[in-house]
C-alpha cells in the first residue's frame, strides 16, 4: 500500500507534536516536584533548624527530622506540618544525598529542593513516610 506525501507529512507532523509535547510536560515536572525542607520533630512539628544539623549531639538527638513536602516555605517554628511528607535523619549522609540535600551541615527551614522526592527517596530511608506533602 502506497502513502502519500501528504499522509506521510500529516503522521510525521502528529508524532513530532505527540513527542513534543511529552518533552515539555517532562520538563514541567521539575517544578512540581519541588520541594520544602523543615527540621521537625517526630510530631511533625517545626523545630529550630540546629536539631537538624548532622553533628547536633543535645537532648533529643536522633528525634529530629528533616521533613520534605509540598509546604509553603517562610513557616514558623511551632508550625505542625501535615502528614504525607517525607522524612530523612539528618546524620544519614547517602538519604541527605538522595533527597537533594547536602550531605553534612545544618539545613535552614524552608530550602528549597528539588528532584528528591519521587527519585527513590520515600521508601528506603530510616523513618521516611513517602508520599507529596500538602500544605499551602
Amino acid at each position: 500500500m502506497a502513502v502519500s506525501n501528504r499522509v506521510r507529512a500529516a503522521l510525521t507532523t502528529t508524532v513530532l507534536a505527540t513527542a513534543a509535547t511529552g518533552f515539555l510536560a517532562a520538563c514541567g515536572t521539575d517544578e512540581e516536584q519541588e520541594q520544602v525542607a523543615y527540621c521537625t520533630n517526630e510530631d511533625g512539628e517545626i523545630v529550630d533548624d540546629d536539631y537538624c544539623d548532622d553533628d547536633y549531639r543535645g537532648p533529643g538527638a536522633g528525634l529530629f527530622f528533616l521533613y520534605l513536602g509540598g509546604f509553603r516555605p517562610g513557616l514558623p517554628v511551632g508550625t505542625v506540618l501535615p502528614r504525607g511528607g517525607t522524612r530523612v535523619d539528618p546524620r544519614d549522609t547517602a538519604a541527605r544525598q538522595r533527597a537533594g540535600l547536602p550531605p553534612t551541615g545544618r539545613v535552614s527551614a524552608g530550602t528549597r529542593v528539588t528532584g528528591g522526592i519521587g527519585s527513590g527517596v520515600g521508601g528506603s530511608d530510616s523513618g521516611s513516610r513517602s508520599g507529596v506533602g500538602a500544605g499551602s
